[in-house]
């Protein structure tokens, strides 16, 4: 994967020229802007190799988001952001940077055919000719979302989880260093390649309430028409991120959002 570095200049100052902006116009704190961005797409990541590819690629993605809703004059997206970045994005709750963010560009339909940030960006790296460097990555978040995984079993290398409602079981990377048995995870699963992680700070419960979780999930399914419960079931957890949101965030006196919540930002 290309890093955002040049060897003699550096690839964002190269942008800047090839738009044709003159860095000298530029003030100080703008070009601390770009190089702030180069910085955050290059930071060291800790961890297994799939884990450093996982994360590297989600920045990428991160940034295309962005300058896409800047750009693109994409306004359902830009109406979920701001929304997002006003509701929770700055909450300590979510301060890893990938909670909210995974679902805004992964998860939420742009329009009514479905399309995605994450769809967005596919075309763009395929247009790039970098499609080898991102397949397993766009595979990989195009089939998550967020889940409800009880703890089932665990090693010092993996846990096991089974899925509340769906009774799905999964071997996931073990990211989760203190936890009690059985405890229940709000958590997005990705797959790379053979490898399984849990992509954000996971959300918790004690086991003690995965009657109280199964209840409120069957009882709100209805938001969403499907043949099958268990299609309602995968169309409540893809979709209905900011209701989660406001399920876990800090302050109680926030309200909940209702779970298709998310059609407000496609306005009229």
């Amino acid at each position: 994967m290309k890093r955002f570095s040049g060897k003699h200049s550096p690839a964002w100052m190269q942008a800047l020229k090839k738009q044709n902006i003159d860095p000298s116009h530029l003030s100080l704190k703008e070009l601390g802007a770009f190089r702030d961005f180069e910085l955050f797409l290059n930071e060291r990541i800790p961890g297994p190799p799939k884990w450093q590819y996982l994360v590297r690629c989600f920045r990428w993605l991160t940034a295309f988001g962005i300058i896409t809703m800047q750009t693109q004059g994409i306004e359902a997206l830009s109406r979920c952001w701001h929304e997002m970045m006003e509701m929770f994005i700055d909450a300590k709750i979510f301060e890893d940077d990938v909670f909210v963010q995974s679902w805004i560009f992964c998860d939420f339909p742009l329009d009514n055919d479905g399309k995605t940030v994450l769809d967005l960006f596919e075309k763009f790296v395929q247009k790039s000719g970098e499609m080898e460097d991102f397949q397993s990555f766009i595979n990989g978040m195009r089939q998550s979302r967020l889940g409800l995984y009880q703890e089932m079993l665990n090693s010092k290398k993996t846990i096991k989880f089974r899925e509340l409602i769906s009774g799905k079981t999964a071997e996931v990377f073990r990211s989760i260093d203190e936890f009690e048995k059985g405890e229940i995870f709000l958590t997005r699963l990705v797959n790379i390649e053979v490898e399984t992680y849990c992509f954000g700070d996971p959300k918790c419960w004690p086991k003690e309430y995965k009657t109280a979780l199964e209840d409120m999930v069957r009882n709100k399914l209805f938001y969403f028409k499907a043949p099958t419960v268990e299609q309602q079931f995968e169309k409540f957890m893809k979709l209905a991120g900011p209701y989660w949101f406001s399920c876990v965030v800090q302050d109680q006196s926030f309200p909940i959002l209702n779970p298709d919540h998310y059609l407000e930002y496609h306005g009229d």
